[in-house]
């Protein structure tokens, strides 16, 4: 089979887990039905497919429009009951986020003690130095270009973690690390988080720095972004739209944010163990059905 994820050239461990978690779970998977397309872990539902058969074990929407799925899609579970709306399907097909899967997700935790991790968006790492930020603010900085076993060993080291990647918070929660959605620019994707929580019958709050930080910033990006922030509504978070390169008065100032969103205890959280449990267990169960489907060994 073939993989179907989102390859980055910097990498990024939610979509990189995609090369590790399949074949571990499936040891053949490359040398039995090459013809076939196995869409894993990521939001690459919607848009333009490639031809032949598709296998779907946890994949969801929230990007290039509304998916079409055909007659040649074969869906054993999607991303959340969002996704599954969106595609038509059983609501019951929305388990989760195959993440949960991973191993190194099952380890014994061994915690710093006073430790908080934040975990920005892989693409807000190309806009900003977010390591130093994150120490300056007394955080821990983990980087999601690093591989998907580094930045679950990092978590691990974590009392509590802040997130703006949605696999960060997957992974934290997975771990049963508490943790905190944070939104640093206005990219944060709503749908695609509230799809997954929804799984686990948990509701999206997010905390939010004053402004999204650049190095730099074009004369007419500038402008539209003022445009935006004129006419933009609350609901598209336009107010974070930067109209000029970051000043030390706007890192200052986000700096802050992060020391009192950080310091706001009580509003980590963490899912329930036995829903975790039984998410796993019906992922499992749909594994299983299709490794019997396509002829495959299974290691569950």
């Amino acid at each position: 089979m073939r993989l179907k994820y989102c390859k980055l050239p910097q990498g990024n461990f939610g979509d990189d887990l995609n090369v590790e978690l399949w074949p571990a779970l499936f040891p053949d998977l490359e040398a039995k039905r090459p013809d076939v397309w196995l869409y894993g872990i990521g939001t690459i539902l919607g848009g333009t497919q490639p031809d032949g058969p598709k296998a779907v074990l946890g994949s969801g929407c929230g990007y290039r429009g509304t998916p079409r799925l055909g007659d040649d899609w074969c869906v054993y579970w999607v991303r959340g009951p969002g996704t599954a709306s969106k595609c038509h399907l059983d609501p019951a097909l929305g388990l989760g986020d195959a993440a949960v899967l991973y191993g190194p997700l099952h380890q014994e935790l061994a915690p710093v003690q006073g430790r908080i991790g934040l975990v920005p968006h892989h693409k807000s790492y190309d806009s900003w130095d977010w390591d130093t930020l994150a120490r300056d603010a007394g955080l821990y900085p983990i980087d999601p270009r690093q591989t998907p076993q580094q930045v679950a060993n990092a978590l691990a080291s974590c009392e509590r973690v802040l997130t703006e990647s949605l696999h960060g918070a997957i992974f934290a929660d997975t771990l049963g690390v508490p943790w905190r959605a944070v939104v640093l620019a206005r990219r944060f994707n709503d749908f695609k988080w509230q799809d997954w929580l929804d799984t686990l019958g948990m509701k999206l709050r997010t905390a939010e720095v004053h402004v999204e930080l650049h190095r730099t910033l074009k004369p007419g990006k500038a402008f539209t972004n003022r445009l935006a922030r004129w006419v933009g509504g609350p609901d598209e978070r336009n107010h974070l739209r930067p109209v000029r390169a970051a000043t030390p008065s706007d890192v200052e100032r986000v700096r802050q944010d992060l020391i009192n969103i950080a310091s706001e205890t009580k509003s980590f959280v963490l899912s329930d163990p036995a829903v975790r449990a039984a998410q796993q267990q019906r992922m499992r169960e749909a594994c299983a059905r299709f490794a019997a489907d396509y002829g495959l060994t299974f290691s569950a």
